[in-house]
């Protein structure tokens, strides 16, 4: 059985942490698949900028909450170059959002998100892509 990797965006790790249920419902719809998550450099800078959370301290909580172990993996120079590009043909793709989608695309990660714009720009660059609530298809 493949193990897929499925990346978390900042939302997302925000409401697994600060929402219990939102935890419970995703640990739920994960069990029993062969999953590795992973959390990236661009999402870690974003829960810091935005919550005040050390990178640390979210790998901690979300690998307690989910119950399984996270991978951590960062950007290259590689990522931006496409980044830039995404961004030139989706205009709704901000400069961290450009850099998740280039890190999916180019590693054939599944991106879980709230993000409404995200979604529709993952579905556009064909990046398997789900909603926390909808993570069973999975």
């Amino acid at each position: 059985m493949n193990t897929q990797n499925v990346v978390l965006d900042s939302c997302v790790v925000i409401d697994i942490i600060e929402k219990p249920k939102v935890a419970s419902q995703l640990k739920a719809k994960l069990k029993g698949k062969s999953i590795s998550i992973i959390l990236c450099d661009v999402v870690l800078n974003e829960v810091r900028h935005v919550r005040g959370l050390f990178p640390q301290v979210v790998v901690s909580k979300i690998s307690t909450l989910l119950g399984r172990k996270v991978k951590l993996t960062s950007s290259t120079i590689q990522d931006s170059e496409n980044a830039n590009s995404l961004t030139e043909q989706f205009a709704i793709c901000h400069n961290g959002d450009n850099k998740i989608l280039s890190m999916c695309q180019s590693r054939n990660f599944i991106l879980v998100t709230f993000d409404k714009m995200l979604l529709k720009a993952s579905q556009f660059v064909g990046i398997q892509v789900f909603s926390p609530f909808t993570a069973g298809g999975i």
